[in-house]
């Protein structure tokens, strides 16, 4: 009861901060500066309003990036241990890309995440919370992520321009950007770019120091675009991420299990992305907007595992004919692949018709090596669908979306060979009943083949031919409503939208050291809900989600289920030039477990401010400095590790307060 005490006083603390701001607006008209070049436009189908920065924030993790979004979280603190989920979903259940290429959407190892993503690079991130599409694969939902161009980071007139970039976090990290762009010729532009980050062990809100998180992170993107005419642009990108640190052997377990495990031993690791693309693009207005992506994007985790503090060996399991001993574990997952989205817009009489078509394909392997040998089965999974849809529009603000895809899925690896057909349907429905308000529903059939198997994990020759294995198949439907208006409510702009969701996932496959298996259905179910309110120079932003998931047979949840979130985010203009940014994160207590061992989900709330000025007299400078975590909230992401082995808490505890400073010059 106190901390539900204490979350009502901050957050009406926070909603105070809104109204004060809101007079302090009224008095000054300043309105927020429109999306600068270097900053990150967001967008979420769980929230109404138009695209937000976060430049402000100074991401530097995916968490700054889409915790605060209604329906997704991202655990682990570790730089090599980023994990996405939506409604409870974790990313290898989503549709994820970067610039059109398909993220590896297996696990590299279970103690490691998929996603090597660099915040400050991105142009956009567009996220779809749960599938309501055809054009979306995922169980959950896809996040699009798109890096900047040379052409849109041009000033006005210039062809060629450069930027460099250093930021200071105190808890505990340095880091800094170097880019340079411009066209080569009037057609032809080109982006160099590099980003490095050194980290040390950071404290957490109790004061402890972290241990085996100290590494160096760097990113090189290069980026070639040729318009061949005003209607057709070619983009040619290379982006390669490596992190590469002496870490613990478990990074997604927090320091009291490693210590209690393994001691302080640490593991010389390396983990790159790397990601080329070939993007071709039509657009030719109603008639046809076209975009194609030949791409290959290869994952590799490479590390140096030796006897542990104890003299504890973790190496290849007994029974595979290796030695148990020291060696190099080498693991490389490759994916390579071609995807094709149009849309097109036909008038038939009355009704407008967008049609939305399109297909993709590509082969995804996965090896392993042990000190240059080769480790349990490759394995290789071949995917390909075809879709359309068509949004049909009446006269009388009704439309209607029908949507019919056709999955194909190859598989050949660990548990056997497996084909599998499967065609999803989807419907979706708005009506607007007046220029302000609509109306909003829809059902989607989803579908996922077995993917592959755990990558580095020692049960990769443990698990057995299993052929029987059923794709994963559900149902998300949705409704809800948006709000949108002007000069209510005292506000010059003014949205409210609400979602109802559920979700049912049959055949769910679940993994442990010795099988994989159908578990039966999983029901997820929830609602999601924005409001902001816009006057003079403050937007203001406060949502609030709730998912609860329940497998039927055993009742519990899934790991990664997030419970119910509070977010308050304000920015205010004091001066065109000078902006000050306010987050909050409101988080409750969660008590439905996925397993016996897994601790209740503690409550926790999180405070941001950061304040960015441009001054007039140096012409492109940008400085930022800010505080997260003001009040040293010791707190543990509900999308994290929080289980309890052999009578030890697992709980992975984000940094404490950290102050933030960073500065930008362009020229």
């Amino acid at each position: 009861m106190a901390f539900h005490h204490k979350m009502k006083t901050e957050l009406s603390l926070s909603l105070v901060a809104t109204l004060f701001l809101s007079n302090m607006a009224m008095a000054n008209e300043q309105k927020l500066e429109t999306v600068e070049v270097w900053e990150t436009q967001v967008s979420s189908s769980s929230l109404n309003l138009r695209s937000s920065s976060i430049e402000t924030k100074q991401a530097d993790h995916l968490s700054d990036l889409l915790r605060d979004l209604p329906g997704v979280d991202v655990g682990g603190t570790s730089s090599i241990n980023n994990r996405l989920a939506i409604r409870g979903l974790e990313d290898e259940n989503l549709e994820i890309t970067i610039d059109g290429a398909k993220v590896s959407n297996v696990n590299m190892f279970h103690h490691i995440g998929n996603l090597l993503i660099n915040p400050d690079i991105l142009k956009k991130a567009d996220v779809q919370v749960g599938t309501n599409s055809v054009v979306h694969g995922g169980l959950g939902g896809a996040v699009a992520f798109e890096t900047k161009d040379g052409k849109d980071l041009l000033q006005d007139g210039r062809d060629y321009g450069a930027r460099i970039q250093g930021n200071y976090n105190s808890n505990d990290s340095l880091g800094g950007s170097v880019a340079a762009y411009g066209k080569v010729v009037d057609n032809v532009d080109v982006l160099l770019y590099h980003h490095y980050v050194d980290k040390k062990n950071w404290e957490d809100g109790k004061g402890e120091k972290t241990f085996g998180a100290e590494g160096d992170i760097g990113n090189t993107l290069i980026k070639v675009g040729y318009d061949i005419s005003d209607v057709q642009r070619l983009t040619l990108s290379y982006d390669r991420l490596k992190d590469k640190g002496d870490y613990a052997p478990r990074p997604d377990f927090g320091k009291a299990y490693n210590l209690f495990a393994t001691g302080k031993s640490l593991y010389p690791t390396e983990y790159t992305r790397e990601t080329i693309s070939l993007k071709h693009q039509v657009d030719l207005g109603d008639a046809l907007f076209l975009q194609t992506t030949l791409y290959s994007n290869e994952n590799e985790l490479e590390r140096f595992e030796k006897r542990l503090d104890g003299g504890v060996v973790r190496g290849v399991p007994a029974g595979s004919g290796m030695s148990t001993t020291e060696g190099l574990l080498n693991g490389l997952v490759t994916t390579k692949g071609i995807n094709t989205k149009a849309q097109s817009n036909v008038a038939m009489g009355s009704v407008n018709n967008t049609f939305t078509y399109g297909g993709l394909y590509d082969i995804q392997t996965s090896k392993v090596k042990w000190s240059g040998r080769k480790y349990g089965e490759n394995e290789k999974a071949k995917s390909g669908a075809l879709y359309v849809e068509d949004a049909i529009s009446f006269e009388n603000g009704l439309t209607l979306t029908p949507g019919i895809r056709y999955n194909h899925y190859d598989f050949d690896g660990v548990y056997g060979k497996i084909k599998d057909e499967h065609f999803t349907y989807g419907l979706a429905a708005s009506y607007e009943l007046s220029e302000t308000l609509t109306l909003l529903a829809s059902a989607t059939t989803l579908y996922k083949g077995v993917e592959m198997v755990d990558v580095l994990a020692s049960y990769r020759y443990l698990i057995p031919d299993n052929t029987n294995l059923k794709s994963e198949t559900g149902l998300n439907k949705e409704i809800g409503f948006t709000y949108e208006n002007k000069n209510v409510l005292g506000a010059d702009a003014i949205g409210f939208s609400f979602k109802y969701f559920e979700t049912q996932i049959d055949d769910y496959i679940v993994y442990t050291t010795t099988s994989i298996y159908n578990n039966g259905t999983l029901d997820i179910h929830g609602y999601e809900a924005s409001f902001m309110y816009d006057i003079g120079a403050l937007h203001s932003l406060i949502t609030y989600a709730h998912s609860d998931s329940r497998f039927r047979k055993t009742g519990l949840s899934t790991q990664r289920d997030p419970g119910d979130s509070i977010s308050v985010n304000l920015d205010y203009a004091i001066m065109k030039n000078l902006i000050l940014s306010w987050d909050s994160l409101f988080v409750r207590e969660e008590n439905r477990k996925y397993i016996a061992t897994q601790q209740t989900k503690q409550s926790y709330k999180v405070h941001d401010i950061a304040v960015k000025w441009k001054p007039h007299s140096v012409k492109g400078l940008t400085l930022i400095a800010g505080i997260d975590n003001i009040f040293d909230e010791a707190y543990v992401a509900h999308a994290s590790e929080n289980r309890i082995l052999s009578n030890v808490p697992l709980s992975d505890y984000e940094p404490g307060r950290n102050v933030k400073l960073s500065f930008s010059y362009e020229f």
